[in-house]
């Protein structure tokens, strides 16, 4: 909103944001455009001073907790796909909204589908423009990853330290094969951090995030499921029976300090897997880095 909305959409909108009186989730994926996003289906059309809203959306994380949608919509079919899309802000309190939980593979279910049947939405809350939507949803992407690359490591570092503490207090610290494990992690993290560091300094030197965020992404999801097998290693056949506090959230790592519990690790375990699919799957990420950071050829397309 700060770089694409208009005025009025700022006035309204952020302060309600920063007040915690509008919880926002992402609708953009759907059962047909994952990494393929730009063959979104969900229809908008237009009825006098506002948009007419029907399709699904999927894999919507906090959807079930949220009061408002920013949602890509097809607003014209007889463009190029990238073309015909629009972001719109959306009142998910409207009886046409329907939000059904997906059950993940820790027992949680953060992801959610969002039904859309006849939901309207004001003609203005259209961020960017009518069929602009494309360029402000990879903006929006390039934030996410963004971020994540700037703050993600001071978590990572932390796990670090809960890994080294759980490796001590199971009594495997001087394990050789445990060691050389811990040194790559060790590593990564440390990798990480610089990388993080570069992208906080281009943030200050006035760059936006864009496709090289990929490569943050890339790297922290493919490290944390194997740090995360590590613990499971370490644990051997209690991580089997989860037991104790369970972690904080779904995404990324548990709390700094938190207790070494087989619920944490095993838990985090598994929700490292998505990580390497959410907010782009690692092919993606890899397609990204190579044909617009590196500049290599594009992948062939069957169409």
């Amino acid at each position: 909103l700060l770089l694409f909305g208009s005025e009025e959409q700022k006035r309204y909108y952020l302060p309600r944001i920063i007040a915690g009186d509008d919880i926002w989730c992402q609708g953009y994926s759907e059962p047909n455009a994952g990494s393929d996003l730009s063959n979104i289906g969900l229809k908008a059309e237009l009825d006098g001073d506002e948009w007419v809203l029907n399709g699904q959306k999927i894999w919507t994380s906090a959807g079930h907790l949220a009061t408002h949608i920013f949602t890509l919509a097809r607003t014209d079919a007889t463009v190029a796909k990238h073309k015909g899309i629009s972001f719109m802000l959306v009142d998910m309190r409207q009886p046409g909204i329907e939000v059904r939980p997906i059950k993940m593979i820790s027992g949680e279910s953060e992801f959610n589908e969002v039904f859309y049947t006849d939901v309207r939405v004001p003609k203005d809350n259209v961020v960017g423009g009518v069929n602009n939507g494309w360029a402000i949803a990879m903006a929006l992407l390039g934030f996410e990853r963004g971020e994540a690359a700037a703050t993600g490591p001071i978590r990572y570092e932390a796990e670090f330290d809960r890994l080294v503490a759980l490796a001590t207090e199971r009594g495997v610290i001087n394990d050789p094969r445990i060691r050389q494990r811990l040194a790559w992690c060790y590593t990564k993290v440390q990798i990480m951090k610089y990388l993080g560091r570069r992208t906080l300094t281009k943030f200050l030197a006035g760059h936006h995030p864009g496709p090289d965020g990929a490569v943050s992404k890339l790297y922290w999801s493919e490290y944390h499921t194997k740090s995360t097998e590590l613990a499971i290693d370490i644990m051997g056949m209690d991580a089997m029976i989860p037991v104790g506090r369970k972690p904080s959230t779904a995404f990324q790592t548990d709390d700094p300090g938190a207790a070494n519990s087989s619920m944490s690790w095993a838990m985090t375990f598994l929700n490292a897997r998505a990580g390497t699919i959410y907010a782009g799957s690692s092919q993606i990420q890899r397609n990204i880095i190579g044909e617009l950071v590196l500049g290599l050829p594009k992948e062939p397309k069957p169409n």
